[in-house]
């Protein structure tokens, strides 16, 4: 038997376009009550405007992709498709961005998105701040690295 495989690569401009729809289906299946035009390209664009972009590919097709501002080691988007997620996409994209082994890493967390909260306290990340936003309550998470002598990659 077959297993899809999924493959993880840096993103490039030409990718733009198939990014832009992920961050939208992924955006009105979380937070369904949102205008559209909070998801938009436009505001995909405006959300992910100087970050390292990394894309999940399954058969070829982007199903999510995750953007990271360096200068902070702050992840500041990682979305999967809907029909795609809870299938190893979101994992290996943080794995990916993870075995850079640039330090700890940071991303804020919307306290009512419970999924994802329980994704990233999976894999280890766990919370350091708070604050209010356009949503209400967001956490602020932190993954403090590998630990020494761990092998990775």
């Amino acid at each position: 038997m077959n297993h899809p495989v999924i493959e993880v690569r840096l993103a490039g401009p030409a990718d733009a376009e198939e990014c832009a729809l992920v961050y939208d289906a992924a955006l009105a299946a979380a937070f369904p009550d949102e205008p559209a035009t909070s998801r938009d390209r436009a505001a995909y664009f405006r959300a992910c405007a100087g970050e390292e972009q990394r894309v999940c590919l399954l058969d070829r097709v982007i199903i999510g992709f995750v953007s990271v501002y360096w200068n902070e080691n702050f992840i500041h988007s990682l979305y999967i498709l809907p029909a795609q997620q809870k299938r190893g996409a979101g994992r290996a994209l943080l794995a990916a961005i993870q075995a850079l082994d640039r330090g700890p890493l940071e991303l804020k967390v919307d306290e009512v998105n419970v999924s994802a909260r329980a994704f990233y306290a999976r894999l280890g990340w766990r919370e350091v701040g708070e604050g209010v936003g356009d949503r209400g309550r967001w956490l602020r998470l932190r993954w403090d690295g590998f630990p020494a002598g761990l092998q990775h990659g």
